[in-house]
């Protein structure tokens, strides 16, 4: 198993890599190839897993350049992946794996070389085909221009000689979302099984009670990165046009939209409204998930997110866009998914789910029941584990 980012103690793509390694451990013989920045946490917990763990490096220079740009970032996967090859086909030839499954990061911009290994190959969940909706570009403020811009640059990704050949040889591919898919050569569809790459961190007992005294305003909640692809402009743009309704919002994160996310709130005269927190240990986040009573998340561009993920399995309903990640982890009992054909309907769309949330507390309280439903029994790593397992025989037997 191949992740560059993986970390038992880290969050997000880092946490998930150990995750899908932890699990494939329970029911096969793994050897990790990850990389030796987390070495020391990985080498510590790999014995409990059942894990082998080999730590690859890469040259100084190049994790400095990645460390100060998205460009260095990119060169420095790119360098640790040939690395990263060349030990699993030393491991090989001394002694003979029967599979490969590379997991992290999850994109298909960074070739799958493992899959020339000549052995029944896995590569997934993989990401990275989204793209924000046509006709929003006022509301990706700064980010506007570099949007237009990753679009192209994806098409090029795509066009990589070791991308194709990746796809190319992939018996099993993992595919976040339909998004990503549709994005994918129609060729190698076939092979994509769509799972998104969410998981739950700890299996939730029950959902707490909320109690909520009538009339009280909506307490809306946003938890995540605060980049300016999960355009919280759109739902404040919602509520602006709905004055007879009372809400309060808590926007929880950090990133490099929350400068623009709270001049647009003053702007609209809602800033008394809207509580930006900023960054929140991660154990402080269960009392705003208990607090609230709806969780929205207006990502144009997206191919998952954790914290619609734990809202959800706080029996919070959910409010976000149908399109990208998002989409694939809410259905129509678990919560709102509104429509982003272009941004009025999108921004009606969010005022009258905020509206009828706020009249129908009934309602509300059964799309968080359906929400939690789903994460327990969609998004366990027991159900991935599932998946892993059957995907891995079937490729085992169609080698054979």
């Amino acid at each position: 198993m191949i992740a560059f980012a993986c970390n038992p103690a880290g969050i997000g793509e880092h946490w998930l890599g150990w995750g899908w390694a932890q699990e494939a451990a329970k029911s096969c013989e793994v050897t990790l190839l990850t990389w030796d920045r987390r070495a020391k946490e990985v080498e510590q917990a790999a014995p409990t897993a059942g894990l082998q763990a080999v730590c690859v490096g890469v040259p100084g220079w190049v994790n400095t350049l990645g460390d100060r740009s998205g460009l260095g970032r990119w060169l420095r996967q790119i360098v640790w992946h040939r690395r990263a090859f060349a030990v699993a086909k030393r491991l090989h030839a001394e002694r003979p794996f029967d599979l490969a499954h590379q997991t992290t990061f999850h994109t298909f911009r960074i070739p799958f070389r493992a899959a020339g290994l000549g052995i029944p190959a896995v590569w997934g969940p993989i990401a990275g085909g989204e793209a924000s909706p046509p006709g929003f570009g006022l509301w990706l403020g700064q980010l506007r221009a570099g949007e237009a811009a990753r679009k192209v640059m994806n098409r090029l990704a795509l066009a990589q000689p070791g991308v194709r050949r990746s796809l190319r040889l992939a018996q099993a591919i993992f595919v976040s979302n339909h998004t990503t898919l549709n994005f994918l050569p129609a060729w190698c569809r076939q092979r994509c099984i769509v799972m998104p790459p969410n998981a739950l961190r700890e299996e939730p007992a029950s959902p707490p009670a909320r109690t909520r005294e009538p009339g009280a305003p909506l307490n809306l909640l946003f938890v995540g990165n605060c980049v300016a692809t999960r355009s919280i402009p759109l739902v404040l743009e919602a509520l602006g046009r709905v004055p007879a309704l009372p809400w309060r919002l808590s926007v929880v994160g950090a990133g490099a939209a929350l400068g623009d996310w709270r001049k647009f709130a003053a702007g609209k005269g809602l800033a008394d409204k809207v509580n930006f927190t900023g960054a929140v240990p991660h154990g402080e986040l269960a009392g705003y998930y208990t607090r609230a009573d709806v969780f929205v998340f207006p990502a144009l561009r997206d191919s998952g997110g954790s914290g619609l993920l734990e809202a959800m399995s706080f029996g919070l309903p959910v409010v976000c866009c149908d399109w990208g990640g998002p989409a694939e982890m809410v259905d129509g009992s678990s919560g709102i998914k509104v429509c982003v054909d272009d941004p009025e309907t999108a921004i009606k769309g969010f005022a009258t789910a905020c509206e009828r949330l706020h009249a129908d507390p009934g309602w509300r309280k059964a799309l968080g029941g359906a929400g939690f439903k789903r994460v327990k029994e969609e998004f366990s790593w027991n159900k991935k584990r599932e998946v892993l397992e059957a995907t891995y025989a079937r490729c085992l037997e169609e080698r054979r």
